[in-house]
């Protein structure tokens, strides 16, 4: 798949994981089974959502970049957003704070860790 397209996908599932965290937090966390939260987590919930929405934004235009280095750039921030993500969502279906739902986000989470990385062994195809 070309690098376009994956950073066209990956920025899609941050703008509608952003958007759903940003606007029903209460729901998202149902369908992981998460005990209904409170105000003050709806709102951390939110903030989470925010910051989805910028990395959307920053994906869908990191597709367009022709410079390596912006590039490069983008995907390390992604590996390390994934590596983070991935880590916290297996701890918490360890400890028992998440349904088996879980291991579907474990599994995109994973999936884009490995293909940032890919992508970053990829430095003279800019397409």
């Amino acid at each position: 798949m070309p690098r376009k397209t994956f950073l066209t996908i990956n920025a899609i599932l941050a703008f509608v994981y952003g958007l759903a965290f940003l606007l029903v937090p209460a729901v998202v966390v149902t369908i992981f089974e998460v005990a209904k939260p409170s105000p003050n987590v709806d709102l951390n919930l939110q903030f989470f959502g925010s910051a989805l929405l910028g990395v959307g934004v920053l994906l869908w235009l990191a597709k367009d970049f022709q410079d390596w280095q912006a590039i490069r750039g983008v995907l390390i921030a992604n590996v390390v957003l994934d590596a983070a993500g991935l880590v916290i969502n297996l701890r918490g279906h360890f400890l028992g704070l998440m349904n088996h739902i879980a291991w579907s986000s474990s599994i995109v989470y994973l999936l884009l860790l490995v293909a940032s990385l890919y992508y970053l062994q990829q430095k003279d195809k800019l397409a």
